[in-house]
């Protein structure tokens, strides 16, 4: 992962996580390429979808570059949580529309968060509908 260039947060200290961020900004300006971040910070017991952390959202707006919300879909029945053995179960990833941050104003952050989180929600949504499926997502919303 080292050779990839990858960056990791350290997200059991708010100012170790920042430090990761900005040395992943610098990394990124010197060596542009695409990043994939889990805003929910860990896996929900329910399958819910959790609040977002703002970290890696907020360095997005801050380097402008657009955030593609993906929702993955059927990890949850595929491997349990805190259980490392896979389970044959068919995964399916949902890729929405790319949203733009060049223009979003640090104010607006937290909305922006929002925007993204309730994109997956409406992705993961499509899925348990597509796929019969009881919705987690449903209770929380309501």
């Amino acid at each position: 992962m080292i050779a990839g260039r990858h960056f990791f947060v350290d997200r059991s200290n708010h100012n170790k996580s920042i430090k990761s961020l900005n040395k992943a900004k610098e990394s990124m300006k010197k060596t542009p390429r695409s990043i994939i971040i889990y805003p929910e910070g860990t896996r929900s017991i329910d399958g819910s979808i959790k609040p977002f952390k703002k970290g890696g959202l907020v360095m997005a707006m801050n380097m402008g570059v657009p955030v593609v919300p993906i929702a993955m879909c059927g990890t949850r029945d595929a491997m349990q949580k805190n259980v490392l053995r896979l389970s044959k179960y068919p995964l399916e990833l949902r890729i929405g529309r790319p949203i733009e941050t060049s223009k979003i104003e640090y104010e607006k952050r937290n909305e922006f968060v929002d925007e993204v989180r309730d994109s997956v929600i409406r992705l993961k949504s499509e899925w348990y509908i597509k796929n019969n499926q009881s919705n987690p997502n449903d209770i929380i919303q309501n």
